[in-house]
């Protein structure tokens, strides 16, 4: 049986105003439910705008306020076929981290899957994912290179790994997607908005953080702490010399 796995990315790596980059979404076997989930909120929330229920528009996170962001969060959180999941990547801790964009999403992609295969979660007990990706902020080079990347790494599981990319315009379940990935971006980026406290089953959201040693770690108070102990061992130097 085929598991859906649909992310989206909220922030971005070159931004430096912002501590966390996010990749979020969800994994699930019946995409059918969240396309629905999502049908029946955007009728609210375009009576609540005053946008006609049959104008086609992408209601994204950033065009809607957070009370009606959580009724579409509310809504496919509800769906207990459905498994939210994020990776969380500390910017502030990758000072020795060099890589492009596009191989840096593909090693981040990596990483959660590997974090979720780790869960022991139910639903990723099959041999094959199809794995559904905003195509917005996808070059050419990234839309070749992920899914052989992916396969490769999953080659010895047995596992088939199909990515697929897609405009959130017309895609649901990447909208829902969306909503996700900022929903974590502002838990971590901006926790006076904390949207998460109006999501009851946020608790339910698997997150992978990265690097995880070092994640929140502050750098400057590492590297005033690393300082002073160079300073006590040259001084220890001095004494050792001087006596």
């Amino acid at each position: 049986m085929k598991t859906y796995i649909v992310l989206d990315e909220s922030g971005a790596m070159h931004l430096k105003n912002e501590r966390y980059f996010v990749i979020a979404g969800f994994m699930t076997r019946e995409l059918h439910k969240v396309t629905s989930a999502h049908k029946k909120i955007e009728e609210i929330v375009k009576q609540r705008k005053n946008i006609p229920l049959n104008q086609k528009i992408e209601l994204k996170s950033s065009k809607i306020n957070d009370s009606q962001q959580a009724l579409f969060l509310n809504e496919i959180y509800g769906i207990s076929e459905v498994v939210p999941i994020a990776i969380v990547i500390d910017k502030d801790n990758l000072s020795k981290f060099e890589a492009s964009e596009n191989v840096a999403y593909n090693f981040f992609v990596k990483n959660l899957l590997k974090y979720l295969f780790q869960c022991n979660i139910p639903i990723l007990q099959t041999n094959h994912i199809e794995l559904r990706v905003d195509n917005r902020n996808t070059s050419v080079k990234t839309l070749k290179d992920l899914e052989a990347f992916l396969q490769w790494e999953f080659e010895l599981m047995d596992l088939e790994v199909e990515v697929k990319y897609l405009d959130s315009k017309d895609n649901r379940d990447v909208q829902m997607a969306d909503y996700i990935a900022n929903l974590v971006w502002k838990k971590y980026n901006c926790p006076k908005e904390d949207l998460s406290r109006r999501v009851s089953q946020y608790y339910r959201t698997y997150i992978s953080k990265f690097p995880f040693k070092l994640f929140e770690n502050n750098p400057t108070l590492k590297q005033l702490k690393q300082k002073s102990n160079e300073e006590k061992v040259e001084k220890s130097e001095e004494l050792v010399v001087n006596s």
